[in-house]
């Protein structure tokens, strides 16, 4: 029997905006210890026969586990999901974690009302939620986009609060589902390409987990061709086609994804985060990372 700790709404219980096809609530909490939440119809904000939900974490992981779907949603720092899950279903924190992040209730509705009528995609999705069969958007988790992180933010701020409040968060969260459509129909386009070998699609992928597990290594492209086994021109082209981005550019949204997760965690000031990125001028690292973020890292920090 789940005790009161282990109730789902015990983490997604501060409110922030409650209208009639979406709900948006929030969550700032510290794990000590490894603890599984259950979410069923009497602990979920949501309601989860009729409501879709986008899930963006901007710090922390947590690995959700919905009946129906085969895969499990592994979301950690700066990634996003959507999933309709209406039967129970389990989130695991991990211990010694903060977590922040916001959890979108959207009903089906909305959908209808946002995109057209006659698009297949969106049909298919309505069928699924009519039929109560839980899915998922994708199979993959998604990257929170600088852009969504700063429509989030906005969102949070509550800028409005007299009659205009309404038509200001619709306007954000139209901006924000379109963002959030287009990565999903980007990924499934990329998956479909065919005009990359399996044999160099796998160096691909090796050089793109290389990278993730030496981020802070001085790479250039002629090392990185090297180490795939890729000449340069493949590595380039190849790189973005099957990921949607350049080479550096991916590097650099993974430094500043993890100078963001290293000045939030209270160990690291700016000037020794700057210089673990690799940037010798801290003024540089500054004007990259609100470029990325839409705020300086002292802003960001706070």
């Amino acid at each position: 029997m789940q005790s009161d700790l282990n109730r789902f709404d015990t983490i997604y219980k501060s409110e922030i905006i409650h209208m009639p096809d979406i709900k948006i609530v929030s969550s700032n909490t510290v794990t000590q210890q490894n603890v599984t939440l259950f979410e069923n119809k009497d602990s979920s904000p949501f309601q989860r026969n009729d409501d879709a939900v986008l899930t963006c974490i901007f710090k922390g992981r947590i690995d959700s586990f919905h009946q129906g779907i085969e895969h499990s949603c592994r979301l950690k720092s700066q990634s996003c999901a959507f999933v309709y899950g209406p039967q129970d279903n389990e989130h695991l924190l991990y211990e010694n974690q903060y977590i922040e992040s916001i959890a979108i209730g959207i009903n089906k509705k909305f959908f209808l009302n946002l995109l057209q009528d006659e698009d297949r995609w969106l049909e298919g999705i309505i069928n699924k939620i009519e039929k109560k069969q839980p899915f998922s958007f994708s199979k993959n988790v998604y990257r929170l986009t600088p852009h969504m992180f700063s429509v989030l933010r906005k969102i949070q701020e509550k800028k409005y609060t007299d009659s205009f409040k309404v038509l200001y968060l619709q306007s954000l969260m139209n901006e924000l589902l379109l963002l959030q459509f287009k990565e999903i129909c980007a990924d499934e386009i990329k998956l479909g390409k065919p005009n990359i070998k399996e044999a160099d699609l796998k160096k691909l992928k090796d050089i793109k987990e290389y990278i993730e597990s030496n981020i802070l290594e001085d790479f250039s492209l002629d090392s990185l061709a090297l180490l795939s086994g890729l000449n340069t021109f493949k590595l380039k082209t190849g790189f973005k086609t099957a990921y949607g981005t350049s080479v550096f550019e991916y590097i650099r949204s993974l430094r500043m994804q993890l100078a963001s997760e290293m000045l939030l965690d209270g160990y690291h000031n700016v000037t020794e985060v700057a210089y673990m990125m690799g940037y010798a001028h801290v003024q540089h690292f500054s004007t990259a990372f609100k470029k990325y973020y839409g705020k300086t890292p002292g802003q960001f920090k706070f």
